[in-house]
């Protein structure tokens, strides 16, 4: 009989850890970015609860790199768990940024909450990658939770968005991906998708926001299933030539706008673009524009 392999882990522990560690349950490193540097395609690094933080010995921002998998407490959502602070980094599309985690290739990050404290911010960046991040908490960024651009493909899902200073997560130039059952509340603008971002926005809750779904430029989501509610202005917020997928007789929207102050929806397109909504809820004495 030939016993399979052991699961290929690496620990973190931010209180009993040290660098000079081997990684292994009973003789975890103390940062994240230790872990990172003996890190392989497929390496599970799980980290232990507390505060990861400069003053912990990170160095900001860290790039989790493709294939390995950066793990919490996905039961909670990352509660207890902390990654906090914000260092230089030059993306291919947007210069210099503030960021904490740099997700790459089909890297995935679960269970953690994120916050970057400088300010304009980012909690993760994901530049033309395709990663995974579930189970997350992201908040008191001072820009946005998750930034997403070039031709990025990620999959957000189950994650929380709470009180970050811009948004919850930003998508632009052409990225697409998936965004799946997120909540996002008292967050800025929920989501902003500009360029010619394509995304599938599928069953999110998005409340008590500035607005909830902000789109401009030329973009293309496709929104089903989600519930946009309490925003201090605007549901949904359509600019410039943005377009989205609102429903179809044969694939109907779902979505469910209510109780935003200025508007439920309200379509600015320049120039006028038809919006047709099928199979949404929404009053039409809460939308502005041709719907």
């Amino acid at each position: 009989m030939v016993s399979s392999p052991a699961t290929n882990s690496l620990y973190v522990n931010p209180a009993s850890g040290r660098d000079s560690n081997s990684g292994n349950v009973g003789a975890p490193f103390r940062t994240i970015g230790a872990a990172v540097r003996r890190a392989r395609p497929g390496t599970t690094i799980q980290l232990s609860p507390g505060t990861y933080s400069t003053g912990g010995g990170e160095v900001y921002p860290i790039a989790i790199p493709d294939g390995v998998i950066l793990k919490g407490d996905e039961s909670r959502q990352g509660s207890g768990i902390v990654i906090t602070g914000s260092g230089p980094y030059n993306s291919a599309t947007f210069a210099r940024q503030n960021v904490t985690l740099v997700v790459e290739g089909r890297a995935q990050v679960k269970g953690v909450t994120v916050t970057n404290p400088v300010s304009r911010g980012t909690g993760i960046w994901i530049e033309s990658a395709s990663p995974t991040i579930t189970n997350c908490t992201f908040s008191r960024c001072l820009r946005e939770g998750i930034f997403v651009t070039g031709k990025a493909r990620p999959l957000v899902t189950n994650c929380i968005f709470s009180r970050n200073a811009s948004n919850g997560i930003s998508i632009v130039r052409d990225a697409k991906g998936e965004y799946r059952k997120n909540t996002f509340q008292d967050t800025g603008f929920g989501l902003t998708i500009g360029d010619n971002a394509a995304p599938l926005v599928l069953e999110n809750r998005l409340s008590n926001n500035v607005s909830g779904v902000v789109l401009s430029r030329n973009c293309r989501p496709v929104l089903r299933g989600n519930t946009i509610e309490g925003s201090r202005d605007v549901g949904l917020a359509i600019n410039d030539t943005a377009l989205p997928d609102f429903g179809s007789r044969q694939d109907p929207g779902k979505n469910v706008l209510r109780d935003n102050r200025g508007a439920d929806l309200r379509n600015s397109t320049n120039p006028p673009i038809q919006l047709f909504s099928i199979g949404n809820q929404l009053k039409l004495s809460k939308v502005v524009g041709n719907v």
